[in-house]
């Protein structure tokens, strides 16, 4: 990240409320924060929505001077529960319990970090200038109808949506009719970190990258058999297939993967700590999503000079603009994903161009700096 002379939030007690997961964006974009915040020379207490210990975070939080929380500890006590989008009681407990929480600590911000639409409403009553950054866009049929009228009578009005991209920032503002309440809405567009020098073809054999939750709306079945389909063309010895994260499709992948091992070289290890090693020996980023807004692990492509394939929704178009920056496939094509993956693989001078442009788009417009600068203005401007 950048370094910073000045700190401009130094008068800042920051209540941060995370909703994230062992591995994913939400997580990376946590990280994320409690770095700026320690630049910024805020004070931070992180309440987490994990129950489970967390070595990583707990270390951060510990060498940055600031606390950690979970969930539990400031709602339930002694009933460990979670939070909720649709439970109005649990709404009501949530709002008093931040809201004295906030009071007797005296926070001067509140901050959500939520991956969820509507996830931890409850903590934004606790201050006037409350933050709500949202790492997703409202979708499927219930956000869709209950949203304006249930979701969006939550937020209150001097609060300020954040969204990580332009086209969330469209969909949360029709869906939540955050214009009419006068509620602002907001995009930061995310950033993941520095850029890093071009990286250099190599031939085969190859990897190919997925960091992800295996959920089923990541497609792992149909992803699976993209691999097939591509192994079956360049050969299983020279091309293996990895997927990194947890989640409830997982034990169902492996299997199937399994299945097909005679075919393709396909590995779902889970949840991994440090993807570091395994972008910078991957060769491809894959990633075959229905549902996706501004994927953090398509930035962390990108500014690695990692040529992706992924799918044209969302927000993802956002982040290549051209077929010069990376490549977009329908959602719901296996042999267009796999056509796209064998043409990358099988020309050097395509691989080479992608990985420049895509690296040269990240520098441009996904950069630390940019991010530092905007996420800042969002925290100096006035609330109301």
């Amino acid at each position: 990240m950048t370094s910073v002379t000045k700190q401009p939030l130094a008068d800042e007690r920051i209540l941060l409320v995370a909703e994230y997961y062992p591995i994913g964006g939400t997580r990376t974009y946590v990280k994320q924060l409690l770095d700026f915040y320690h630049r910024m020379g805020a004070s931070v207490t992180l309440v987490t929505t994990m129950n489970e210990p967390d070595s990583e975070i707990e270390q951060l939080t510990g060498d940055l001077g600031f606390t950690l929380l979970t969930y539990s500890e400031v709602v339930d006590r002694e009933a460990c529960s979670r939070p909720s989008v649709w439970s109005t009681r649990r709404f009501a407990r949530e709002k008093q319990a931040f809201r004295a929480f906030a009071q007797k600590n005296g926070f001067r911000r509140v901050v959500v970090s939520a991956g969820t639409p509507g996830l931890l409403l409850g903590a934004l009553h606790a201050k006037p200038s409350s933050l709500y950054i949202l790492h997703t866009y409202p979708h499927g049929r219930r956000q869709k109808l209950l949203a304006r009228p249930y979701l969006s009578q939550r937020i209150p009005r001097s609060a300020q949506i954040v969204c990580v991209s332009n086209f969330q920032q469209r969909v949360v503002e029709r869906l939540w009719s955050t214009n009419q309440r006068g509620v602002q809405v907001v995009s930061v567009v995310n950033t993941c970190g520095s850029y890093q020098d071009a990286r250099d073809w190599a031939p085969a054999p190859w990897q190919v990258l997925t960091v992800s939750m295996v959920e089923e709306y990541k497609q792992p079945l149909e992803w699976i058999e993209v691999a097939r389909l591509v192994s079956r063309d360049i050969g299983r010895e020279n091309i293996r297939f990895l997927w990194l994260g947890d989640g409830s499709l997982l034990e169902e992948s492996q299997e199937a993967a399994r299945q097909i091992s005679d075919e393709a070289n396909i590995s779902f290890p889970g949840a991994v700590q440090g993807v570091d090693s395994f972008y910078a020996d991957s060769h491809l980023y894959f990633q075959f999503s229905t549902i996706e807004n501004m994927s953090l692990a398509v930035l962390d492509a990108l500014r690695r000079g990692l040529p992706a394939v992924v799918t044209d929704v969302g927000g993802l178009p956002e982040i290549m603009q051209g077929p010069s920056d990376g490549l977009l496939v329908p959602a719901s094509d296996v042999e267009a994903a796999a056509f796209a993956i064998k043409s990358l693989l099988k020309d050097e001078m395509l691989w080479r161009r992608i990985s420049a442009n895509g690296l040269t788009r990240y520098r441009c417009a996904y950069s630390p700096e940019l991010w530092d600068e905007a996420m800042l203005g969002v925290h100096l401007s006035p609330s109301e």
